[in-house]
């Protein structure tokens, strides 16, 4: 099912029965939102680990419900499928602007190519991971706000299996980088807690990275 046929009968569900489509008062049936990383300055750290920063690059590992819903149940939803491209064009413009209650990172993300999704199904091989690069434009207003990554379906459309939900996590220290002018990386996540973030569309239960220098 299309995007487009799961979206209409989505809000024809929600319209419930009518005499006229035209009379249904239009709902939000958005399929899409995202997950929230916080950095925070490791308490290690003497100085700001943040200052020089221009990009930053997040990788969260997909889990089961999401590598379900990307290679079995949705594959025309991946980046590179028959309607991914549009849903990751139109969170590339939202997710450095979205209306939230936290603070965001200053940031950019250019373009499509600043997403990297890789599924590859190889067995012991397997990896299900995405890495997001931001631009950064004030690095001075990193520490203690919070960067949006996605998109990816949330719950209630993300088709998940029972008892399991659509999460996303962190696992190593270079999942979350920072990067100079000069392409050198020059801080990364030292630790974290709460590792896992869920797909949604407020930022709640984010993911938090302590933060040090390289």
């Amino acid at each position: 099912m299309s995007r487009f046929t799961r979206t209409l009968v989505a809000g024809l569900g929600l319209c419930g029965f009518s005499l006229s489509i035209l009379s249904c008062k239009e709902e939000d049936t958005e399929e899409f939102g995202f997950t929230c990383v916080d950095l925070l300055t490791a308490e290690s750290e003497e100085t700001d680990p943040f200052i020089g920063t221009a990009q930053i690059k997040v990788t969260l590992a997909y889990e089961p419900c999401l590598i379900d819903y990307y290679l079995k149940n949705h594959s025309e939803e991946q980046l590179k499928g028959t309607e991914g491209g549009m849903t990751f064009e139109r969170w590339r413009e939202r997710l450095c602007s979205e209306p939230v209650n936290d603070p965001l990172v200053p940031c950019e993300i250019p373009s499509i190519e600043a997403f990297n999704q890789v599924l590859v199904d190889a067995g012991p091989s397997s990896m299900y991971q995405m890495t997001i690069t931001y631009d950064i434009t004030d690095p001075s207003a990193i520490d203690g706000r919070t960067l949006l990554w996605g998109p990816g379906p949330v719950e209630a459309f993300a088709a998940c299996e029972p008892d399991v939900r659509p999460y996303v996590k962190i696992t190593r220290q270079s999942d979350v980088i920072g990067i100079d002018k000069t392409g050198a990386q020059i801080w990364q996540a030292q630790s974290w807690s709460n590792p896992r973030g869920i797909m949604q569309r407020n930022t709640s239960g984010c993911i938090q990275a302590s933060i040090s220098s390289k």
